[in-house]
């Protein structure tokens, strides 16, 4: 039996790290590839500095994104394809030539509704990180201290920046629900079903089997807990041993607002890539081999798509209806 064939047996973890040991190779494969092509894009960041400050930087950060939209998009959709066709094989969407304007079409519209949700987050942290590069300490937490108005207190930059934080939190956690309710779409057949149909099929799995896929996504949380643990771990001595907490909550904001400008030790970011290396990587790995897992399991009971595809023709045996009417006509 093949993994697609005994993919709804069994638990998604189970199933994940059987398909991890039977398909190292093939994980290794996608693995590699997406990390060159996500390093790829960045590369344009480098211009300015390799231009003597020549190229502006706006121009720079338009070609990453430029091509993160044209390669990282679709190659997300390649990617979790392969992963999903270890546990899902019914739809052989290998039959569909040149699924790069589908791919790339579901991804503007997958991230287009996640990015809706994190608009909250990315404004606020856009707004720290420009005030972080280009604003003065007073220009850029004059507006935080009048946060401190929401719970009821005289402006002042302590209370403010806490309730900063505490929405940056809130804003972030409706981010990543936002982002998680449409990750069905990217394990979907998207090549042989178009965008609109695998949308269709996401809700319905979503909405049948949200235990499921809570479930799963409460194991990938605790997957991610691990190295960001690791990376806590790793700043906060240093952190320590550069601000005196014990000063006023003014002067210790001021503090972090120059540590956050200055570049990280060498021993720091050595230990740092330790961590992606050592911790997130493999455990990202694995995060999307078990998603993989999940949905090749809730894809095989929903047999009522597979018919819809095959009377419409898309079905894994179109090919062959195809060549038999060409040589029947």
């Amino acid at each position: 039996m093949s993994m697609g064939e005994i993919a709804d047996h069994g638990s998604t973890g189970r199933n994940a790290w059987r398909a991890i040991k039977k398909h190292f190779d093939t994980i290794s494969t996608v693995t590699i590839v997406q990390a060159a092509v996500r390093i790829a894009v960045l590369l344009p960041l480098l211009l300015p500095r390799l231009s003597g400050g020549k190229l502006p930087m706006w121009i720079s950060v338009a070609c990453s994104a430029a091509l993160y939209i044209a390669f990282v998009i679709p190659l997300r959709f390649w990617a979790k394809e392969k992963l999903r066709r270890l546990f899902f094989t019914r739809n052989a969407s290998g039959h569909r030539k040149n699924p790069y304007q589908k791919w790339l079409q579901t991804g503007l519209v997958r991230y287009g509704r996640g990015i809706l949700w994190g608009l909250p987050f990315l404004a606020g942290a856009g707004y720290f990180l420009y005030g972080k590069a280009q604003m003065s300490y007073t220009d850029m937490w004059q507006p935080v201290q009048y946060l401190a108005v929401l719970v009821g207190k005289e402006p002042n930059i302590g209370t403010g920046g806490a309730v900063a934080v505490v929405l940056l939190a809130l804003f972030a956690v409706v981010f990543v629900y936002g982002w998680w309710r449409d990750l069905p779409v990217e394990y979907m057949p998207v090549r042989s079903l178009g965008t609109v149909r695998s949308l269709h099929w996401s809700k319905r799995i979503r909405k049948k089997h949200k235990k499921e896929l809570c479930g799963n996504a409460v194991v990938n949380i605790l997957l991610s807990v691990i190295p960001a643990a690791a990376a806590v771990a790793v700043l906060v001595p240093y952190v320590l041993s550069r601000v005196d907490f014990s000063l006023s909550m003014d002067m210790v904001a001021n503090l972090l607002l120059r540590l956050l400008k200055a570049p990280l030790p060498r021993t720091q970011i050595l230990e740092l890539l330790a961590v992606l290396a050592l911790l997130y990587l493999p455990l990202c790995v694995l995060r999307k081999v078990r998603n993989a897992a999940l949905m090749g399991k809730l894809m095989h009971q929903h047999p009522e798509h597979h018919h819809h595809e095959e009377e419409n023709g898309e079905g894994e045996n179109a090919p062959e209806r195809e060549s038999k009417a060409h040589a029947i006509g």
